[in-house]
């Protein structure tokens, strides 16, 4: 009991000064210009006071202008954009994808925009900008300045766009994330991005599982992010976002080896793997459903434990010095679904 504690002790220490937030990660509004989102920012305020959302992605196709509406508030709008782009030598049958490229404001998206000159960007708040053809390399050059510059890079709904057999047409870089969840967790769309993130992991790649509403008409709380921040800021957010330290879905986990969190990675060798279930958002809290925690060691269930939506739950256990890396998720039993995944820690 003593060796559990201190556990705990260490998991609560990482996590110090820091709480939970509960948002949407890719969304749209109708902020005018090339928007097609069907509520405007006022309307997005209003909903997610109703649905309990900490945070929404606004993320409008071909401009900036909706981060600088007089609406947009710091830590309840994350900004950036969703692009499309056919990638030129790729081997998918339909070579074309979707992205979203996540940022504190617009000055770093507008940068990056000008950079590549491929986007035709018009410049200034009302400018404008073209979906461009990319190469592999040039496309992993974007996502490099990305992830340089302060940005999130996220992969959306991959396979309900791109077409192909090879779950590698999907991969381009370590270290950004994918969507796992789409629309709502047991969509069908989620079954399958699923299967792709988890055939990735098994092919070495260390990619991170997001979630996304991509929500157009209406605000939802059916497809969560839970993040842990120190202050409801973008800045905050993406210090998070950023090295993979969040749950894709509405369960507001907790997990490391020794001093390292979800999403990054460590020598097993000697170590103990903890994890803690910290909070469920509002809309999960069902005290009729019945839950579980489940620990992966690769592809394999090393652990399950029934926990409760409405009380903290932690397990720990000897890392096997073996093992590729390891994952946490928490399933509602009583529907037989996969409500949120935590991401890995990789062995080094």
């Amino acid at each position: 009991m003593r060796a559990f504690k201190r556990d705990i002790d260490a998991l609560e220490k990482l996590y110090e000064g820091r709480r939970v937030f509960f948002g949407e990660l890719h969304d749209h509004a109708s902020t005018g210009g090339t928007s097609d989102g069907g509520r405007t920012l006022d309307q997005w305020l209003a909903a997610m006071e109703v649905l309990g959302l900490d945070f929404a992605a606004i993320l409008d196709h071909r401009q900036v202008r909706h981060m600088y509406l007089p609406q947009w508030k710091d830590g309840v709008f994350l900004g950036g954009t969703e692009p499309g782009t056919k990638i030129a030598d790729s081997t998918a049958d339909h070579p074309f994808l979707h992205y979203n490229m996540i940022f504190e404001g617009p000055k770093p998206l507008e940068e990056l925009l000008e950079k590549f000159e491929e986007f035709k960007f018009e410049g200034g708040s009302e400018g404008h900008f073209t979906y461009p053809k990319f190469t592999r390399e040039r496309f992993c050059e974007l996502i490099s300045y990305v992830n340089d510059h302060g940005g999130f890079f996220v992969h959306p709904h991959p396979k309900q766009v791109m077409v192909s057999n090879d779950p590698l047409d999907y991969w381009f870089c370590d270290n950004t994330g994918i969507e796992v969840f789409y629309n709502r967790p047991e969509s069908k769309y989620s079954e399958d991005d699923y299967r792709l993130w988890v055939e990735l992991l098994s092919l070495g790649k260390r990619v991170w599982a997001c979630a996304g509403g991509d929500l157009h008409c209406c605000a939802s709380n059916k497809c969560l992010t839970s993040v842990f921040a120190a202050e409801k800021k973008n800045g905050e957010y993406l210090k998070s976002l950023r090295v993979g330290d969040f749950v894709c879905g509405g369960v507001a986990m907790k997990m490391c080896i020794g001093d390292t969190a979800m999403g990054s990675s460590c020598s097993f060798d000697g170590k103990r793997l903890v994890v803690g279930v910290d909070s469920f958002h509002e809309s999960l809290r069902d005290p009729v459903h019945r839950f579980k925690l489940v620990i992966y060691a690769d592809k394999d269930i090393v652990l399950e434990k029934k926990i409760s939506c409405t009380e903290k739950s932690y397990v720990a256990i000897d890392c096997d010095a073996t093992v590729k890396f390891y994952r946490a998720e928490v399933i509602d039993t009583s529907r037989d679904l996969r409500i949120a995944v935590g991401n890995p820690i990789w062995n080094d």
